[in-house]
């Protein structure tokens, strides 16, 4: 597959309903910690996520990246990006189409690149608590490190998308994605991020997160779950 393409393509589908708007409000996020003495690490965190809400669409585009390095050797390196964009046919409920690509150097995959068409509906909705809940058939494409195979599947994807304004300086979030595919190839894979943000000064943020991935089939002897917990210094943008 080939990656300019696949980045392009979710950039596409997250931008094109509303290509001539720029009513995009957002955030971006970065942590980063180094030591030195007898152990020499460093760690970067960094984030970014954007969002546009129009008459008939809500488009959504996610970029991360992690990298780690112990004594002047990488033991972490993961990219993700996804856009989704939502097409509202009721006053809570939506067809969307998501695109998701993650690249995990250790994982034990080269990529794995997902494509999902669905149905979503905003269960909760009011000034404090927004709470969204997805289900969508799709595909997944996994390319094995070692073998340099690559894997396709049929999957069904489901997503809880929860956020809680606490206070007028506080917000609570959570955001759980499982994708369900052959059992025999990629198996199912299940994401959550939780979230806590808090306003610094105007639209300086702090956030502490914890994110858990786990996977049921993974290639050779890697494990099946990984966990990261994270404290970034987050700017926030648009309205």
């Amino acid at each position: 597959m080939n990656r300019n393409f696949l980045s392009i393509a979710i950039l596409t589908a997250c931008l094109a309903p509303g290509l001539a708007s720029a009513d995009w409000k957002g955030e971006a996020e970065l942590g980063y910690v180094k030591t030195g003495g007898n152990t020499d690490t460093s760690t970067i965190n960094a984030k970014a996520k954007a969002e546009q809400e129009l008459d008939k669409w809500r488009n959504i585009l996610t970029i991360e990246a992690l990298n780690n390095t112990n004594d002047g050797s990488t033991n972490a390196e993961r990219y993700f990006a996804s856009g989704q964009s939502n097409y509202k046919i009721t006053e809570r409920g939506y067809f969307f189409g998501f695109l998701g690509y993650e690249a995990d150097r250790f994982s034990g995959y080269d990529y794995r690149a997902t494509a999902n068409i669905g149905y979503g509906h905003r269960v909760v909705q009011n000034d404090k608590v927004t709470l969204d809940i997805e289900v969508a058939p799709g595909a997944r494409q996994s390319q094995l490190k070692i073998t340099d195979e690559t894997e396709d599947e049929f999957t069904v994807r489901g997503a809880l998308k929860l956020l809680w304004n606490v206070s007028k300086t506080a917000k609570f979030s959570e955001d759980l994605t499982t994708e369900i595919g052959d059992r025999d190839k990629g198996g199912a894979v299940t994401r959550s991020v939780t979230a806590l943000t808090a306003q610094i000064a105007g639209n300086l943020h702090t956030k502490i997160s914890y994110t858990l991935r786990h996977s049921s089939v993974v290639p050779g002897d890697k494990k099946k779950a990984d966990d990261e917990v994270a404290i970034a210094l987050l700017y926030s943008f648009g309205k």
